[in-house]
């Protein structure tokens, strides 16, 4: 449920599964975007204009009410189902991992893919790295499970450890709150998980796969030794918006946590929070995962906005207009030329001279009109667009903290009182999440 008050027109958004919610609503019932809020993804809610008085604003509180707990009553009772079905082993989920079907409600070995998976793992337990399965398999021209022909590492690490591929499943990895803005978390005790045993068909052997997870134990350990202060990925990345100091790494009891330099040296100069370095992860996760799979496409909403400005800006460039048409009139000029060379009324030597010294000025003004276009909204958009490349090779959900990913999308964070994390990725674009 959501109220917001616009132009003195009031809007409540309902849960469309609510007895509230109008169907017949007109040209003001339509589904929810997430362009307007990302955080409600994946719910399909109905808007209903009332005209704004005082009268209506207190019946429009009052329904706000109403539906807020019916509809947190029904996100409830369909987890409460879905729970019982985990803990009895016949939950299955809707999204199939490579080398699966979906047939029947039941999980089936694909041939093709399955294959791929066997050999995947065998080729990790003989020493390949993920990152070299990784390119082997885009080499070869082997789609994805989405048809992308570029694999990740971080795709093979998420295979490698994925125990559906033995015949099992672990159900609540992640969970999801029951109420708006249903933000999906890892599961880090916060909810029961379950695990069942031989509930489909396996395509790896338990005896390979616990010998893949021990080498992926022992590779993470040995990564992590390798790591020395001065390359922790969040060094010099989070500024505290408190006071604008950076945020510094520290080991206690409880973990890693990242805490305000300032607030450190004198916790009465900032107020500031200590933060685990796994709460930041997952709210890095958090954003990157709507994104990817949110309800709408957000940066291709923002990339067709910024193609639309370019082209504005262009037109409008008063400078870089003249120097178009500059560059028409001596490519006018050149041609005439050629024409009177070709004619026998130019000499070569007259025309190769007269040509060469157009030529050079063609390079100047075509360097100056470049230099006319190269604003901060074309920087801007080349980002977003590389931004949105990254993000589309992501073939599902991550769950676990990508660092090459990191490296390439993210330009600063900033942390502060109110447990937000504003994330600053290619671009400049921010996104806020609650950690």
């Amino acid at each position: 449920m959501l109220f917001q008050a616009e132009n003195h027109v009031c809007y409540t958004i309902y849960d469309a599964r609510s007895p509230f919610a109008n169907p017949t609503a007109g040209k003001y019932a339509a589904r929810y975007s997430t362009s307007l809020n990302p955080k409600l993804n994946n719910e399909l809610f109905v808007f209903e204009r009332w005209n704004y008085c005082a009268g209506a604003a207190m019946l429009l509180n009052s329904f706000t009410a109403i539906a807020q707990e019916e509809s947190k009553a029904i996100s409830q009772n369909q987890r409460l189902s879905i729970v019982k079905r985990m803990e009895l082993g016949i939950y299955v989920d809707s999204n199939a991992p490579y080398g699966f079907r979906l047939e029947n409600k039941q999980l089936v070995e694909y041939p093709p893919e399955a294959d791929t998976v066997r050999w995947i793992f065998r080729s990790y337990l003989n020493g390949m790295s993920t990152t070299e399965i990784a390119k082997v398999l885009t080499e070869r021209g082997i789609p994805t499970k989405n048809g992308k022909e570029k694999w990740k590492s971080t795709k093979i690490s998420y295979m490698l450890s994925n125990e559906r591929y033995i015949g099992d499943c672990h159900y609540q990895k992640t969970y999801r709150d029951t109420i708006v803005p249903f933000k999906q978390s890892k599961n880090r005790g916060e909810e029961d998980m379950y695990y069942a045993t031989g509930t489909h068909a396996s395509i790896i052997e338990k005896e390979t796969f616990d010998k893949a997870q021990v080498l992926l134990q022992k590779r993470k350990e040995q990564f992590t030794k390798s790591i020395t202060f001065n390359t922790y990925l969040l060094t010099s990345r989070i500024r505290c918006s408190e006071c604008g100091s950076f945020y510094r790494r520290k080991v206690r009891s409880g973990g890693v946590k990242w805490v305000c330099a300032k607030h450190e040296e004198n916790t009465k100069s900032c107020n500031s929070n200590y933060y685990s370095e796994e709460r930041i992860y997952d709210g890095f996760l958090s954003v990157v995962n709507k994104l990817r799979f949110g309800q709408e496409n957000i940066l291709g909403q923002v990339i067709a906005k910024l193609e639309s400005a370019t082209q504005k800006y262009k037109r409008n460039n008063k400078t870089a207009m003249q120097i178009s048409q500059k560059i028409a009139e001596i490519n006018a000029t050149i041609l005439k030329l050629n024409e009177l060379r070709s004619k026998g009324y130019l000499a070569p030597e007259i025309h190769q001279s007269q040509v060469r010294e157009m030529q050079k000025q063609l390079c100047t003004l075509k360097e100056d009109r470049q230099d006319q276009f190269e604003s901060r909204i074309l920087t801007m958009l080349q980002d977003v667009r590389k931004l949105k490349t990254l993000i589309d090779e992501i073939d599902e959900p991550l769950y676990e903290f990508d660092e090459k990913l990191f490296e390439e999308i993210i330009v600063e964070m900033a942390l502060n009182n109110a447990d937000e994390l504003t994330v600053t990725l290619l671009g400049g674009l921010k996104f806020t999440e609650l950690i």
